[in-house]
């Protein structure tokens, strides 16, 4: 699992996705779910600042 989390090509990825994903439940009017959208971001990004 741990492998699979530090994978480069899935923390690009998530990186890319979450926030645009998170925008758009946003702007449908889905306040929890952009919320939840932009937690797993912040944890995104937490992950490529331990990764490195």
């Amino acid at each position: 699992m741990k492998q699979k989390l530090f994978n480069p090509v899935f923390l690009v990825l998530a990186s890319i996705i979450l926030p645009i994903a998170a925008f758009e439940a946003f702007t449908i009017g889905s306040v929890a779910a952009s919320d939840i959208l932009l937690a797993l971001f912040a944890a995104t990004m937490a992950l490529i600042i331990v990764a490195k």
